[in-house]
């Protein structure tokens, strides 16, 4: 339950800063331009200045660094996952002559453990700031707007929008739910952490199933709420404004450019 509790991808953080009045689609097309770029890195200079870019970015959006950077804990069995495999599978010179059976750990081993952890690290902690920083509704406006040409061909853009988001949403009341299960547990003198493992994994079932339950019931008062308001009836959604790109979105979107342009410059072999 620490993975829930501790996530922050698709939590809101409303505050007054210059990066939360951005237009959510220069944000958008930023963090998939910044995630390009990252994978198309080969030097670890690349990924220390954005990670320096990413605090700077967190301090101009007025984010509690600690909760933005203990979004990553959830994370941490993927990036050792990740770099275990790449420290023994990646041939090269061996760093130590110990061997272990078929494998060995190389100096390119641990070059790119650190390199590809490092890049799924900066990818996830750009995609959290994206999330703290941007509304629910201005994500899904900015999802539509991005994608209106694809209704041409008969994509249902606003439908896949809603779902993507309904998914990144239910992240955070997901670790809600499990947490107040798990007090409620506790307070019944029931400790899920206590005991053989067998015995935690009978505790587990108290927890997983009304888990289960509630969010299946949180899904359908959701149904229930959309269909009310006529959603899926086949009328185009209208908005009270409409979304226009102002001097300070297209600043930002040029710097955004030149910064991922110039690293790929500098640290692309």
């Amino acid at each position: 339950m620490t993975f829930l509790r501790d996530l922050t991808l698709g939590h809101y953080y409303p505050t007054s800063s210059s990066i939360h009045s951005l237009d959510p689609r220069i944000k958008l097309f930023g963090l998939l331009l910044s995630a390009v770029t990252l994978f198309a890195l080969d030097r670890i200079w690349g990924l220390v200045l954005f990670f320096f870019a990413s605090l700077w970015i967190t301090y101009r959006a007025q984010l509690p660094l600690v909760m933005v950077l203990r979004g990553l804990r959830p994370f941490t069995s993927l990036f050792l996952l990740t770099a275990v495999l790449q420290l023994f599978f990646t041939a090269g010179k061996p760093l130590v002559p110990v061997r272990l059976g078929p494998l060995s750990i190389t100096h390119e081993g641990l070059y790119y453990a650190v390199l590809i952890g490092g890049k799924l690290c900066l990818v996830i902690l750009l995609s959290s700031i994206f999330t703290l920083t941007t509304s629910p509704l201005e994500l899904l406006r900015a999802m539509e707007k991005l994608g209106k040409p694809l209704t041409r061909i008969r994509i249902p853009v606003a439908d896949l929008c809603l779902a993507m988001l309904l998914c990144i949403r239910f992240l955070p009341i997901l670790g809600h739910e499990a947490e107040r299960i798990l007090e409620a547990q506790k307070a019944r003198g029931i400790d899920p952490y206590s005991g053989a493992w067998r015995n935690r994994l009978q505790k587990f079932h108290g927890i997983f199933l009304p888990l289960i339950y509630n969010v299946f019931g949180r899904a359908e008062e959701l149904a229930t709420a959309l269909a009310i308001r006529g959603y899926g009836q086949g009328e185009e959604k209208r908005m009270l404004d409409d979304m226009r790109l102002t001097i300070s979105d297209c600043i930002w979107l040029a710097a955004v450019t030149f910064w991922c342009v110039t690293l790929l410059w500098l640290f692309q072999t």
